[in-house]
């Protein structure tokens, strides 16, 4: 959890893990899918539902293996989550989200996914932070700032 200094103030910064797994996986994918077309390719002179089939698993592991390999490039490019003087902010594929430290009123950390609730009520995912573990630092360091906030402003 690299913490990056911006003038007096410091900005953590929280980026989602499993990156080269996930790369790894879709070059995986993608090798299955050239293995599955090459005997799509070999059946085809023997029987023609054999190379359907082995087309058909050729072009589900060609979409897996895509997938993965741009959720590999969003990972490690674009999401990330940062915590700074005035709030917390979410980067992710459609632009920053931002909300203040007294627009927040909980974090909510499950299995999969992490979000921020709003005084609202309104949760909104953030997609930077991957796994519980990765969650529950999250959630420990939003509740520690938002705290330090409301003690130095106090309503």
């Amino acid at each position: 959890m690299p913490a990056e200094a911006v003038g007096q103030a410091e900005v953590e910064v929280f980026r989602p893990g499993r990156v080269v797994h996930t790369l790894l996986a879709g070059l995986l994918e993608l090798a299955l899918a050239s293995v599955c077309l090459g005997l799509a390719i070999e059946a085809g002179r023997r029987s023609q539902g054999a190379q359907t089939s082995l087309a058909a698993a050729a072009l589900l592991w060609l979409v897996l293996g895509l997938r993965d390999l741009g959720r590999a490039l969003l990972r490690a490019t674009v999401a990330r989550a940062e915590l700074g003087p005035d709030g917390v902010s979410v980067h992710g594929l459609l632009g920053t989200r931002a909300w203040r430290w007294d627009e927040l009123s909980a974090v909510e950390v499950g299995k999969r996914r992490t979000r921020l609730v709003t005084r609202d009520g309104r949760a909104h995912r953030v997609y930077a932070l991957s796994g519980p573990a990765q969650g529950a630092r999250f959630k420990a360091r939003v509740m520690a700032r938002a705290g330090a906030a409301a003690e130095h402003h106090p309503e």
